[in-house]
């Protein structure tokens, strides 16, 4: 029976049928429902089923907010069972989008809802004053609060009653009644996911199943109505966390009367756990069991624009931000531009996980359009809002130095060029004094700029740089510039410096003491003679000489300086009087009468001025020729005959002066004066000096001519005697002093004597001078032949002549390299040469004096080297073979190679191979074995040396390959293989691995492993076909070595239909298992046949791509 009574909800008592039970619900718009269920419905006491799990599959890693990850379940909750039967779910209202729920319907109560609604409100608050809360901290998990326990765990959990319940036995006990309610809003079950989406979810649930609850008790029933508009739901919502060892976080997002709710701002690709909790005003039910579910991907969330790092006129580097993958894994970002033209965007770049980009070869003072898009695996990303950037302009040239437009005392106007392209102008300044360096003086757009408040007269370097957006120019060139002098202060007051002269005096003076460290660049010297101050002197020293002065003359003087700020004012005067002076020049003496060989006349006249005294004395000085000089006349006579010291044909110069009481006079001009001629003297200091052993230098002085020029002088020579004097024979006659006598002979005395000749005649000779030639070095060489080898060149010489001193060695020049030999032999032999090169040689001999000159080249060449031995290399190994390789290339000179290999039991080598190849391959060996080689090399020059002997091992020898395996029998989902043994030459064990794969898939799994040599194989497949396929396997004391599989045996396992068919047809009079092989072999060679012309093609394909692998792997290997 089911009541559909529209008015609030009543309790009402119903009688129901022995052994039925009634359940009563209030569905959302406040109708009480009784259900009257069978006794084969009631008893149903298991646990409500795991709550379902709703998942998209998507990735739950992006999202739009930090990520949080939580546990995926509440520690210490688990799902409570539930001892009702579950009715059937109440029709929902209609919800709308939005955490807020849509208005909630108004109920009304009826007066006894009203007032047990009351009791257990006062109920409930004496329970708070009188002990703890009725729900403790100890029973709730983050808000969700535990499943009843103890023995009265069950109470309660139904609003089932019997048909003899009456209303009089519905009303609980008092102390019963909170646990009543508790449980009655415990029975509310989970929330169902709708409408699932990447970012949202909609979540419906139902009002609890038990909205009134009978409870028997002793002394009859009570009832509790609770209106459905009185509850209030809590949406409980947890996200996944990555630490399943960590309890699962529960918010609450929801708490209202609906029974729907959309959850918004859900991140996508994320595990969410979801829980309901229903209250009623203090009192509140279990949370039911959190259900699972999982947002689906979607595509990446619009990216940040790229922001600008860095840029230049040709590049601009560009960053962004990484965006959340939203439950999919980015696969790349996208990186668009208009190409600086305003057109459409272009990608440019696109990359997997860099975030940033260094864009080049831009065009500078330009324009550039970017966006950015994400993809992932989900799709493509809004592109980002459109960001404009600019390459930089050009940086500016480097600028001219500033110019300088005025300087003063204290200041400097600078001004320069104003650019197109220059924007701001920084100007710095270095003062020296301050030694701080160049600092910025001005910054600006301006051309021009007074420096103020500098010091006078100093030096100031600026230097200027411009500035634009490009960039920064280099600094122009360093320019001085000097701020102008002050007026200098006046000198002191001059003074004469030495003695005063009659004509002159010299005066100095110190510069000013007030200076502001500007140069003075000149004095003036002022001169008044009593007709005024007149200047006599302008020029930068501190002294100057007043010349052209009258004697006894009394002068006033004052000076005056100058600089580049002004002209000082004049100093203190001083007052200087000149002295007196000596006579003035006598006239020039002059000869009278014809000059003698031993004596001179001369004659002067008075001075013209006489210095304002009388003329005392006449003084007349002689000079002789050795310019020493003597006075030979003081009287008042004017004229004087000199006979003391007159050599004939000598030179002789007569100066005369005039003495008064002051002084004498200045001496008068010179006479010069030639005695009588002779014949000359006799030479002198003859020198001899050999240049060489074949060369002497001869050198004499000029003798006194003794009044006549000398013409020639005669030289003679003499090789015996000097006593002798008719030896002598004259080998030069001339007017030079030198001679070089040459062709003489080594190691011989020679006599020399020389005489002059004049016009009055020869003069005697000179003293006899003798000097010894000295050895020297030896003569050429003559190189008689020669003998060559690979490596030496022997040599034969004639002795030379020694020249005076004995050949004590040979030296032998190759070009690149000396040989000296220890002793004067005539032939030696070099070693250490090159083989087939030809050498240039040539050969001086050696004495004590020195070396003598090179022999004739003689050409030569050493003979051909026999080759040496190449480097021995093991090229591959094998168990039963070694190859060995010796060079790279091709062999085009075709030396002949020769390998040798040591016998193990003789010991002695044998030959193994002899060609011009650069490979051999050595065959029947033994495993395990090491053998040992040498190689010699061979040409025309002859048979090289052997190598050195390289040790080499062949490896372990893998099992023999196998024969085809046979099919022995073919069942429906098994078959037999049998397969002959595996022949090897080694005692080790050998066990069989058996592989089988579907002959569609080629997919090879192991079957079997043993020593035996036949295998079953089951769970296969009826109606299949396979392959199958056997390896031997070598145990050895280091482990197992897998040798080559066998060729491939196909087959087919037999399909029901055959099978049925053979085991009913009449005419089989086989049986057993004779029956069962024929059935195989039938069907396998139908099997094949099918296979074969099915797929003709693929097998041909496969054999010539197997051949082809074989082929490159021989060849590889030769090479």
């Amino acid at each position: 029976m089911v009541s559909t009574n529209q008015s609030p909800p009543i309790a009402m008592p119903v009688h129901v049928p022995p052994g039925h039970v009634v359940q009563q619900i209030v569905d959302e718009n406040g109708t009480l429902r009784h259900v009257i269920l069978s006794p084969s419905q009631h008893p149903n006491l298991l646990p409500l089923p795991n709550p379902p799990h709703y998942n998209n599959n998507g990735s739950a890693n992006g999202s739009t907010q930090s990520p949080q990850y939580y546990a995926s379940g509440v520690a210490g909750y688990s799902p409570q069972p539930y001892h009702s039967m579950q009715g059937p779910h109440p029709v929902t209202s209609p919800t709308h989008l939005g955490h807020s729920p849509p208005p909630n319907p108004t109920y009304y109560k009826d007066e006894r809802t009203q007032r047990q609604h009351i009791k257990l409100k006062k109920k409930l608050q004496e329970k708070h004053k009188k002990g703890p809360e009725l729900s403790p901290r100890k029973d709730l998990v983050n808000g969700l609060k535990r499943g009843p326990s103890g023995p009265n765990k069950d109470k309660g959990m139904n609003s089932v009653g019997t048909s003899e319940d009456g209303e009089e036995s519905s009303v609980p006990d008092e102390e019963d009644s909170v646990q009543v309610v508790t449980d009655l809003l415990s029975s509310v079950q989970a929330p169902k996911v709708l409408e699932l989406s990447s970012r949202s979810a909609l979540l419906q649930w139902a009002p609890p199943l038990r909205l009134s609850e009978s409870a028997s008790n002793d002394s009859g029933t009570n009832e509790i109505d609770i209106a459905e508009s009185d509850l209030r739901y809590e949406v409980l919502l947890s996200d996944k966390n990555r630490d399943s060892t960590r309890e699962m976080k529960f918010k609450s997002i929801y708490n209202g009367a609906a029974h729907s709710c959309r959850i918004q701002d859900l991140k996508p690709g994320q595990e969410y756990s979801v829980s309901l909790q229903v209250h009623l005003d203090e009192l509140q039910g279990y949370a039911t069991d959190p259900i699972k579910f999982a947002t689906p991907p979607c595509e990446p969330d619009q990216p940040q624009p790229p922001k600008l790092g860095n840029r230049t006129k040709n590049s601009l580097q560009l960053r962004w931000s990484t965006v959340p993958d939203n439950g999919s894994k980015i696969l790349f970002y996208i990186l668009e531009y208009d190409s600086g033209k305003g057109e459409e965007f272009e990608e440019i770049y696109r990359s997997r996980s860099r975030t940033q980009l260094n864009l080049q070869k831009l065009q500078p003072t330009t324009s550039y359009k970017f966006r950015l898009a994400v993809v992932n695996e989900v799709g493509k990303s809004a592109y980002s809002e459109i960001v404009t950037y600019r390459t930089t302009d050009n940086p500016p040239t480097q600028p001219d130095p500033p110019s300088l437009v005025e300087a003063t005392v204290s200041s400097l106007h600078l001004k320069w060029n104003q650019r197109p392209k220059d924007e701001v102008y920084t100007l710095q300044m270095d003062d020296p004094k301050e030694k701080y360096g160049s600092l910025r003086v001005f910054y600006g757009s301006d051309t021009s700029y007074v420096c103020q408040r500098l010091s006078s007269y100093s030096d100031y370097t600026f230097r200027l740089k411009a500035t634009n957006e490009g960039g920064t120019s280099p600094w122009s060139d360093n320019v001085t510039f000097k701020t102008r002098p002050d007026r200098p202060g006046k000198p002191s007051k001059p003074v004469v410096k030495g003695r005063i002269h009659a004509y002159s005096f010299k005066l100095k003076w110190e510069p000013p003491s007030v200076n502001d460290g500007a140069e003075i660049t000149k004095y003036i010297l002022e001169v008044n003679s009593g007709s005024g101050y007149e200047q006599v002197y302008c020029g930068p020293d501190t002294e100057a000489v007043c010349d052209h002065l009258t004697p006894g003359t009394t002068y006033q003087l004052r000076v005056s300086c100058a600089s580049a700020g002004g002209q000082s004012v004049p100093s203190d005067p001083c007052t200087v009087t000149t002295e007196a002076i000596g006579p003035g020049l006598c006239g020039i003496p002059k000869l009278v009468g014809k000059a003698k060989p031993d004596s001179l006349t001369v004659r002067w006249t008075e001075p013209d001025y006489n210095g304002g005294a009388p003329v005392l004395d006449y003084e007349l000085e002689m000079t002789y020729p050795d310019s020493s000089r003597l006075i030979v006349h003081k009287s008042k006579e004017a004229e004087c005959t000199v006979s003391q010291g007159i050599i004939p044909g000598h030179e002789y110069e007569f100066a005369v002066r005039a003495v008064n009481r002051i002084c004498a006079g200045p001496w008068s001009e010179r006479l010069k004066v030639i005695s009588g001629a002779a014949p000359p003297c006799a030479p002198e200091n003859v020198s001899l000096t050999c240049r060489s052993a074949f060369h002497v230098s001869v050198e004499w002085k000029e003798p006194a001519c003794n009044g006549a020029p000398i013409t020639d002088y005669r030289l003679e020579l003499n090789s015996e005697s000097p006593e002798d004097h008719s030896q002598f024979s004259n080998i030069y006659q001339g007017p030079q002093t030198t001679f070089e006598a040459k062709n003489l002979l080594p190691f011989k005395t020679y006599f020399f004597r020389v005489q002059a000749l004049n016009s009055a005649g020869a003069g005697p000779y000179s003293p006899t001078a003798a000097t010894i030639t000295p050895a020297a070095p030896p003569s050429s060489v003559s190189i008689l032949r020669s003998e060559s080898t690979p490596t030496s060149i022997a040599l034969w010489w004639a002795e030379p002549s020694s020249n005076g001193a004995i050949i004590t060695s040979y030296n032998i020049d190759l070009g690149d390299r000396i040989i000296k030999t220890d002793e004067p032999v005539t032939q030696y032999r070099i070693e250490g040469l090159q083989p087939e090169v030809q050498y240039k040689i040539k050969i001086q001999a050696v004495n004590g004096v020195g070396v003598g000159s090179f022999s004739s080249i003689w050409k030569t060449s050493t003979l051909k080297l026999p080759p040496s031995a190449p480097l021995l290399e093991c090229a591959g190994i094998g168990h039963n073979y070694l190859k060995l390789k010796w060079g790279e290339g091709k062999n085009l000179d075709y030396t002949q190679f020769s390998v040798e290999m040591e016998n193990l039991r003789s010991k002695e080598w044998q030959c193994v191979y002899k060609g011009t190849a650069l490979t051999c391959k050595v065959n029947k060996l033994q495993e395990l074995t090491a053998y040992r080689f040498r190689i010699n090399a061979t040409n025309d020059a002859g048979v090289g040396d052997y190598s050195e002997e390289y040790e080499f091992s062949t490896s372990i020898a893998p099992p023999a390959v196998l024969k085809v395996p046979k099919i022995v029998e073919v069942e429906q989902k098994s078959c037999t293989i049998e397969w002959s043994p595996s022949k090897n030459a080694f005692s080790d064990r050998v066990v069989y691995h058996v592989q089988i794969a579907k002959l569609k898939e080629q997919l090879y799994k192991s079957s079997h492993h043993g020593a035996d040599t036949k295998c079953t194989i089951d769970n296969l497949e009826p109606g299949t076909e396979y392959s199958a396929r056997v390896c031997p396997v070598r145990i050895t004391s280091t482990g197992e070595l897998i040798g080559p599989y066998s060729p491939p045996i196909n087959f087919s396992t037999m399909t029901a239909d055959i099978s049925a068919v053979t085991k009913l047809s009449p005419s089989n009079a086989l049986t057993g298992q004779t029956q069962k092989n024929k059935n195989s072999y039938l069907w396998h060679g139908v099997s094949l046949k099918k296979f074969y012309r099915e797929n003709l093609v693929y097998i041909w394909a496969v054999l010539l791509t197997v051949i082809a692998i074989v082929m490159s792997l021989g060849i590889a290997s030769f090479l």
